[in-house]
């Protein structure tokens, strides 16, 4: 693990990690077993255009980093060059319960990220009024320390899909943060993803640690524009579930197996305003 990795696993402040399980459903059943799990007393929630992720501390080799890659976002208007190290994190979508029953379930299966180590010139860091279902606040945000890649992702071999990467999904530059002003309140909840053959309880740590937003990426002159420009993540550490190990990722880099470590963050969608 990134020393990156392992000053935000201790950030996370995790409990010990329970048992590491080796079966799991598919994405589109854990999607199906979520939406009817749903009281009817709930009436259904409008999707948003990105799932709730749920992130790893991961290592892997095998994939190549094209040069001269350029990153430009709402914060760094400006395309920036940064150094790109190794990979961090992997995400799965991840179906969420609310301790008043409601459910907010899987609705992109196939939208995984695999996050990258990345360090740049100094870029703006301006304050920003984040809101989601945990509540508002105003974030400082700090230098840009990961690259996501949108990806594909198999338990049992390497993907196989004809794309590099799935279609809906864009790309994401994630940036540390502390609150500033105001505060959230997750409550309990209970969390499902690939990884996972039933939902498992999780506290969530109130004070997020990464706010991910929407990314353009231009390789050698090909731009990759940004998909669902709206929603963006901000991740909060969270307590441990199952993992399997390893996975097989298929991105703009390329495909290989990626190691999954532990749980590290929760990320529901999120939106935001600028501040300065």
């Amino acid at each position: 693990m990134s020393m990156l990795s392992r000053s935000l696993a201790r950030k996370a402040g995790l409990a010990a990690a329970v048992a590491i399980l080796a079966t799991g459903g598919t994405m589109a059943g854990v999607a199906a077993a979520s939406a009817s799990a749903s009281p009817a007393s709930h009436p259904a929630v409008a999707a948003p255009s990105i799932d709730h992720q749920l992130c790893y501390t991961a290592t892997a080799q095998g994939f190549k980093i094209p040069a001269n890659v350029q990153l430009e976002n709402q914060f760094s208007t400006t395309p920036f060059t940064p150094e790109i190290s190794s990979v961090a994190f992997h995400c799965n979508p991840v179906a969420k319960t609310l301790p008043d029953g409601q459910v907010f379930p899987i609705n992109y299966p196939n939208d995984h990220l695999l996050c990258w180590n990345i360090t740049e010139s100094a870029q703006p860091a301006p304050m920003a009024q984040v809101t989601n279902q945990f509540g508002t606040a105003t974030l400082a945000l700090g230098q840009p320390n990961f690259l996501c890649l949108p990806s594909w992702k198999s338990l049992t071999g390497p993907p196989v899909e004809k794309t590099p990467a799935p279609p809906g999904l864009g790309h994401f530059a994630c940036y540390p943060v502390r609150v500033a002003k105001g505060a959230y309140k997750p409550p309990p909840v209970m969390l499902q993803d690939e990884f996972a053959p039933a939902p498992v309880s999780a506290q969530v740590n109130p004070e997020p640690v990464e706010l991910c937003v929407p990314t353009e990426k231009i390789v050698n002159g090909k731009v990759y524009k940004i998909i669902k420009s709206k929603w963006n993540l901000l991740c909060y550490p969270v307590s441990q579930t199952p993992i399997i190990t390893p996975v097989f990722d298929k991105n703009q880099f390329g495909k290989a197996p990626v190691n999954i470590d532990q749980t590290s963050t929760l990320c529901p969608p999120s939106t935001l305003k600028a501040i300065g």
